[in-house]
């Protein structure tokens, strides 16, 4: 797909139709920067361009971000999606957000998005598979920090968000607080007892549904904790501009608890392709900073019991969903452009969930169930190492 004529005459009127101008488009060029754009699932991404205008006015930039809907036949062309990021960018624009590119203009019938242009900057994951370890660092903290900072921003907006949300086509905000990436965590859960129980060498989940049905109920309540998420944390959602980082990509964005976004920063980004490891002590320092940012809006984030069994319980629903792509592990490990194992992978995002556990003395039965499925897994790929590597930068 690329942006047809048709298509970009809509643009140029709905740029001329906000400003109250005529604005002329001058050159439309592809998305094509970042490590994702080049390695990753698209290359590039011709949904996304880069459009440099012309107007007599001062009210929009020299150029701008414009975003299609996806077409009917890709895997993302659900309406809900649009309209959920068109939204997302709508309210955190209209609240002063710092976290995000400014909307400019909207159109849901017409499926365009157009926005604040961030520049050819890195994304965190740039940064990560790059060679300089204290600029990675310095990401690293900028992402955990901006995190921070949306999720302060956004507490006590859930009301405000979803009214807006609900006039194009209702969504569930219970359902949001229970899923990830749209999918139901108790729903992932019973596929994985299946997966467990149709294979001999597994352990059943004996007295783990307990502790699943405590995690649920914890995410489901989220008291001070309920903030506002893209949905979808990873180091490819973020580009670096002359005012710092900003979050791209609000197609899962919903109101959840915000530990499910500290999570993806812990493991760290268990559902991204650009995957590896952070030293310890260097994620540390990025989940102090986030806790210091989100600590001045939410003090809970403080308290060393709660939030470490909140993180327990947002690690292990993580877990849980990317546990279900067993079937599929074990046909193939299949190469990864990072150079990772994708079997290993699903090994130390067990692992992580069971330290967390250890550390927070919740969700036990849960864990131990995990260690045993760890373990048989590792019997079964005798070949992985105990750990997989850290980014490139950290070697």
């Amino acid at each position: 797909m690329s942006l047809s004529d048709t298509f970009l005459q809509r643009v140029t009127h709905l740029l001329s139709t906000s400003v109250g101008t005529r604005v002329r488009l001058v050159k439309t060029e592809p998305i094509t920067e970042g490590w994702s754009a080049q390695f990753g699932m698209t290359s590039p991404w011709p949904w996304v361009a880069r459009c440099t205008i012309a107007a007599e006015t001062a009210l929009l930039p020299a150029s701008v971000i414009v975003k299609a809907r996806h077409p009917a036949k890709h895997f993302r062309s659900e309406s809900e999606r649009f309209h959920n990021e068109a939204v997302a960018l709508d309210f955190l624009t209209r609240i002063e957000s710092e976290a995000c590119p400014r909307l400019l203009a909207a159109s849901h019938e017409e499926g365009i998005l157009i926005l604040e242009d961030l520049g050819t900057g890195p994304a965190l994951e740039d940064l990560l598979v790059g060679h300089d370890a204290w600029r990675a660092e310095q990401g690293l903290i900028a992402f955990a920090t901006i995190l921070g900072q949306m999720h302060a921003t956004t507490i006590g907006h859930a009301a405000s968000y979803y009214h807006v949300r609900n006039r194009f086509g209702l969504v569930d905000p219970a359902f949001d607080r229970v899923s990830i990436l749209g999918i139901d965590i108790r729903g992932a859960f019973r596929r994985l007892q299946e997966i467990t129980a149709s294979r001999p060498y597994l352990p059943p989940s004996v007295g783990a549904e307990e502790d699943v049905d405590e995690l649920l109920r914890l995410l489901a309540e989220p008291g001070p904790y309920l903030a506002f998420s893209n949905g979808d944390t990873s180091p490819a959602n973020c580009r670096w501009s002359e005012n710092g980082l900003r979050f791209l990509d609000f197609e899962h964005a919903c109101f959840r608890h915000a530990l499910l976004d500290v999570a993806a920063l812990r493991f760290p980004f268990p559902g991204c392709p650009c995957w590896s490891h952070v030293p310890e002590e260097i994620l540390q320092r990025a989940l102090d900073a986030y806790k210091e940012r989100m600590g001045r809006s939410c003090p809970e984030v403080l308290d060393p019991n709660r939030y470490s069994k909140g993180l327990t319980a947002a690690c292990a629903a993580w877990t849980i969903v990317r546990a279900t792509r067993l079937p599929k592990l074990e046909e193939i490990d299949e190469p990864q452009p990072m150079g990772f194992s994708r079997r290993g992978q699903l090994l130390d995002t067990i692992s992580t969930t069971v330290t967390c556990s250890q550390q927070s003395r919740s969700l036990q039965s849960l864990a131990a169930w995990l260690t045993d499925v760890r373990q048989a897994l590792r019997l079964r790929w005798p070949y992985l190492p105990l750990t997989q590597p850290v980014y490139p930068a950290f070697h």
